[in-house]
């Protein structure tokens, strides 16, 4: 299986995690943030290439 790395893609979610940062100051917080978002983005891509390759 071969992984596309965005960089867009993780520069969105970096800035994301940075401003949940600065707004609560919880750096564990943020981190879980950005760990659900990483998550949510490949199970997501996992399910979209699963459902294009169902309908071929």
């Amino acid at each position: 299986m071969k992984l596309n790395f965005d960089w867009k893609r993780w520069l969105l979610f970096f800035i994301v995690s940075a401003g949940l940062l600065a707004l609560t100051r919880s750096f564990m917080m943020s981190l879980g943030i950005l760990l659900l978002l990483l998550l949510a983005d490949r199970l997501l891509a996992d399910w979209w290439e699963n459902r294009r390759r169902n309908k071929e």
